[in-house]
């Protein structure tokens, strides 16, 4: 199956759940963990009610196999805690996320936005540390 198909399933599966489909857009814009091959057991193809096929992640099996630990990056291992949170409701701490580059830091920022429903555009704009701040 191709990224695109898996992407547009994964979201066809999250609809409607903000939750979910914030999880599921954070890891398809982070790029990693779907390519993994050990994440591959925790996703599945199946079909919906309608007969449409759908991609679903088993986020409790997931967070089961996280906390007995994954080998992954500090960044990986945020980006993966976030979207296991909002999906599951586990709690992370706001400080494993602190250390992120600025393009994953605006995709939580992005997915928490997402997961509480908001539809407007958020932008997120990083001062200049060498510029003063203006009064």
């Amino acid at each position: 199956m191709t990224n695109t198909h898996l992407h547009q399933e994964l979201r066809d599966w999250a609809d409607g759940r903000s939750d979910d489909v914030a999880a599921v857009e954070l890891l398809i814009g982070h790029g990693v963990w779907l390519e993994r091959k050990d994440f591959a057991p925790y996703i599945e193809r199946v079909l919906d009610l309608s007969g449409r096929p759908i991609t679903v992640i088993d986020w409790e099996g997931l967070s089961e196999v996280r906390t007995s630990g994954l080998t992954a990056s500090t960044s990986e291992v945020a980006i993966l805690d976030t979207a296991l949170s909002l999906a599951t409701g586990k709690p992370i701490s706001l400080a494993e996320v602190l250390g992120l580059d600025s393009t994953n830091t605006a995709a939580v920022a992005t997915a928490l936005v997402r997961a509480a429903q908001h539809t407007d555009t958020v932008t997120v704009t990083l001062a200049d540390p060498d510029r003063p701040p203006s009064v």
